[in-house]
């Protein structure tokens, strides 16, 4: 696998199913992919990088130790954490904008004026929000392991979560697809909006 210019690790890999459209989304260079604890965005993410070959971006390890303590623990970070958190999201995209470097990044997205900074830093973005009910995103937390946010959290992202519906930008997706059809509404969708 390739590193990119964050550190993080970007993947080509081919050793996963293809699905059977995959267009080069010449007009989109970031794909970011958003929702709460549970809604899978970290699998899709990372296997869009895969199919697309593009740099992949984990939002969790741009959280700082403490503040995954602080989820560990049951406890919401601080409107300052998260800030932070951002501004490390903003630094690691503007560095592969720089560089005319395709990215995928996953991330919660909870906040709207987050969103918006992300949208700034990210060279021509497309936003995609996974969407799906509490029963069965607590359900996927449940069964969900070695991963610091416990099942607790759930109510509390769900609560935080801004309205996407003035941000034209954002696609939503219903998370009760498999990972391979929610790929083909991605790249099939996002192709057709731009």
């Amino acid at each position: 696998m390739q590193q990119d210019p964050t550190g993080q690790q970007a993947s080509n890999s081919g050793n996963e199913e293809k699905v059977s459209h995959a267009p080069h989304l010449k007009s989109c260079q970031s794909l970011i992919i958003m929702g709460v604890a549970g809604s899978g965005k970290s699998t899709l993410a990372l296997r869009l990088a895969e199919q697309l070959g593009w740099h992949y971006l984990e939002g969790d390890d741009f959280h700082s130790l403490e503040a995954k303590q602080m989820m560990a623990s049951g406890r919401p970070i601080t409107s300052e954490m998260r800030d932070q958190w951002v501004g490390r999201l903003c630094a690691a995209l503007q560095e592969c904008s720089a560089k005319q470097l395709p990215v995928v990044l996953s991330y919660s997205g909870l906040v709207r004026k987050h969103r918006e900074r992300i949208r700034q830093a990210a060279l021509r973005p497309q936003f995609i929000y996974l969407q799906g009910s509490a029963e069965l995103l607590a359900e996927r937390l449940a069964q969900r392991q070695n991963h610091f946010m416990p099942v607790s959290m759930l109510q509390s992202q769900l609560a935080t979560m801004e309205s996407v519906e003035q941000e034209p930008d954002v696609l939503c997706l219903d998370i009760s697809h498999s990972v391979n059809e929610l790929m083909q509404q991605v790249l099939v969708k996002t192709e057709q909006r731009l």
